[in-house]
């Protein structure tokens, strides 16, 4: 099916190569991209228990290592074009994967209106890092709204540029519960969600001299979610408001950089803005499925007896670089992740997370390039709730993970 999928692909742009009138300058592009790194995931305490007080897991291991050693998944080929009044991309991932397909009206001097898949206006890419697939601590950090579908509009305002779009929107992970009075059983409940609005986001990016520039950005998006209590057959609601609000730059002095960025979040992970910390326990360990699924419920935001229990969240990077020549470049850079969980006792309360890396980008010929790194993920410990009866659970310490190796980049 792929094979026809790709044949379909490559018929249709030909067709439009041939036929196209709005379009008159066309640029292919694309790069491949390989991933050759050697991981040590320490688990840290997860499985710690009374039976097993040295955390091994049930293979008697208290760590997994691994080499990656495969094609990165954002490797990609893909076209811009330039007309008149209408400029577009398409762009292709592997698997025939599809990362960004839009067009941009230019209605007047200096401003578009935007259609189609592409980075969201919260997106500023700040850090280079390369591991996981050029992860560049987003979401660790670095503020990300990934690629949606959106109707955006974008132009220069004063002396900068302003991007606001109507996003589709993301579908949280809901965990419903009641308590009964009586028994202090908890049950959960079924439900259902709506959304009469799009998810929106606003950015306004000022440039301030060569090399310089800050911005800042905002997004909010709205659900309601409906559910039934069985202990009195009564049917309630309850709405969840996701924001972010945050502020950053790009400052360059000379052959040195340094690009800082801050923001804030409420449920930020309902609206897709903030990754899942079970995937990224997950990732690299060798940690069993039933494990991650124990932890998923540290991504959802809780209803108990119809009151949301609010996420708040704060993220800060910093990547600091130099480059000596035009062919190479160090940078540094560090990202911070800081949650507040917002539940009731027993449960989850706070969980601190930090990334580092170390990094040199060499460019062996043009478009040619080699990208030694080496980094740690700092899972953190995560905190509890004190008990309904006074007592507290120990911290659980989330473990670490060690990589080193590089990538492999040539664009074409």
């Amino acid at each position: 099916m792929k094979k026809y999928t790709i044949i379909f692909l490559a018929l249709a742009l030909t067709a439009v190569f041939a036929v196209t009138a709005v379009a008159n300058e066309w640029n292919l592009y694309g790069n491949a991209r390989m991933a050759t790194f050697y991981t040590s995931r320490d688990y840290g305490k997860i499985f710690q228990s009374e039976d097993n007080p040295s955390g091994d897991d049930q293979f008697g291991r208290s760590n997994f290592k691994s080499t990656q050693w495969a094609l990165q998944g954002n490797s990609r080929i893909g076209a811009t074009i330039k007309g008149d009044m209408i400029d577009a991309r398409f762009e292709y991932g592997t698997g025939v994967n599809l990362r960004r397909l839009y067009g941009v009206w230019k209605f007047t001097e200096g401003w578009g209106l935007k259609i189609g898949q592409d980075y969201t206006p919260i997106t500023f890419f700040l850090s280079g890092q390369a591991f996981d697939g050029d992860w560049g601590l987003l979401q660790v950090g670095n503020a990300y709204g990934s690629r949606k579908g959106q109707i955006a509009l974008e132009g220069q305002a004063g002396p900068g540029m302003l991007k606001v779009a109507a996003i589709t929107q993301t579908t949280p992970t809901v965990a419903a519960s009641v308590v009964d009075p009586a028994t202090g059983v908890v049950t959960a409940l079924s439900s259902s969600g709506e959304s009469y609005w799009p998810k929106f986001e606003a950015s306004y990016q000022m440039n301030f001299a060569d090399g310089m520039s800050g911005h800042v950005f905002g997004g909010f998006q709205n659900q309601k979610f409906y559910f039934n209590n069985p202990i009195d057959d009564t049917d309630t609601s309850d709405t969840i408001n996701s924001y972010v609000l945050g502020i950053g730059g790009d400052l360059n002095f000379g052959p040195m950089f340094i690009k800082p960025q801050f923001s804030y979040y409420r449920n930020g992970a309902a609206a897709g803005w903030l990754g899942s910390v079970a995937s990224a326990l997950g990732n690299f360990s060798g940690l069993p499925a039933p494990v991650i699924g124990q932890l998923d419920d540290i991504d959802t935001v809780a209803i108990i007896d119809g009151s949301i229990n609010n996420i708040d969240t704060m993220m800060a990077m910093a990547a600091i670089g130099f480059s000596p020549t035009e062919q190479l470049t160090l940078e540094a850079g560090i990202g911070w992740t800081y949650t507040d969980f917002d539940d009731s006792p027993g449960s989850f309360d706070k969980h601190t997370y930090f990334e580092y890396y170390l990094q040199a980008v060499y460019q062996m010929a043009p478009g040619v390039f080699l990208v030694p790194e080496v980094g740690y993920r700092d899972f953190g410990d995560l905190k509890f709730v004190r008990n309904a009866d006074g007592t507290q659970d120990p911290d659980l310490d989330l473990g670490n993970l060690f990589y080193v190796g590089a990538k492999w980049q040539i664009n074409f």
